[in-house]
């Protein structure tokens, strides 16, 4: 394949609905050095959670040369829930230390978020370069890829891994620009829940539950934690959701007046 070709295949326009999230990366060489693979595959939505101050600093303009205008434009949040408000698929990168979750290999997620990613957007969730995502922000993944390596050293630099994940979103896409099959489901192709969404319905779940008594104190984000990995793992529609919000809202409300006419017939 020529320059002209790759250009041509990197420029689709699902690729712009692709987010690379670095959650507190801490070496500047690094944050500079995702910015550039991620231009390499006509990648442009850096989002960075509590990045260092200086991180547009000499070294991350180095390691960035081509691609300071990704990194100039890096969005800063202070939370990785507030980095997904609008992410509608989030895709966890893991050395495969951790076995809460079972990771998929990188070309089984890059063919599951393909066609949602026409019409919605898709975080990859990269964690720092020393220990990585912590199991709770792997929680707030739908799906964790890890990338075969030696286990004589499994863990892949930060850049390195944007890399490959950024060369496999192309190729993947090569691949179904080359293919006339279109049977994907319906579903594959309407607007998904977003992460804002999600977090909404999850505090009014928690209010319910604390309403009926349903969780303790010590267990209680346990139980949140499960009902949010459970509810990832549908898929849902933003029809979808709002039908179980409207519900829940209701839910809330019925319990409410019935409280209040407890209260009332005690007084």
């Amino acid at each position: 394949m020529d320059e002209n070709d790759s250009a041509s295949v990197c420029s689709k326009a699902f690729l712009s609905n692709i987010a690379f999230v670095v959650v507190k990366p801490v070496y500047l060489g690094n944050i500079g050095a995702v910015a550039r693979a991620m231009k390499n595959f006509a990648l442009s939505d850096l989002r960075l959670v509590d990045p260092p101050k200086n991180y547009k600093d000499a070294e991350a303009r180095k390691m960035s040369v081509g691609a300071f205008d990704i990194l100039k434009g890096a969005k800063l949040f202070d939370s990785l829930d507030e980095a997904l408000h609008d992410i509608s698929i989030s895709v966890g990168t893991t050395s495969g230390k951790q076995r809460k979750l079972v990771p998929l290999p990188l070309c089984e997620v890059s063919s599951l978020i393909r066609t949602p990613a026409e019409k919605n957007k898709v975080a990859f969730i990269f964690g720092d370069e020393r220990d990585g995502l912590r199991q709770e922000d792997l929680n707030r993944c739908h799906h964790i890829v890890t990338i075969p390596t030696s286990p004589l050293l499994p863990s892949l630099n930060l850049a390195q891994a944007a890399c490959v994940i950024g060369y496999e979103l192309c190729r993947s896409e090569t691949q179904r620009a080359g293919s006339s099959g279109s049977g994907s489901e319906e579903k594959r192709h309407s607007e998904l829940s977003t992460g804002a969404i999600d977090s909404e319905l999850l505090q009014l779940f928690s209010q319910i539950s604390d309403s009926v008594n349903f969780s303790r104190t010590f267990n209680k984000g346990l139980v949140l934690s499960e009902f949010r990995q459970l509810w990832q793992r549908t898929t849902p529609t933003k029809r979808e959701a709002d039908l179980l919000k409207g519900v829940l809202i209701r839910l809330q409300q019925h319990l409410a007046l019935r409280q209040n006419g407890s209260d009332e017939g005690t007084g």
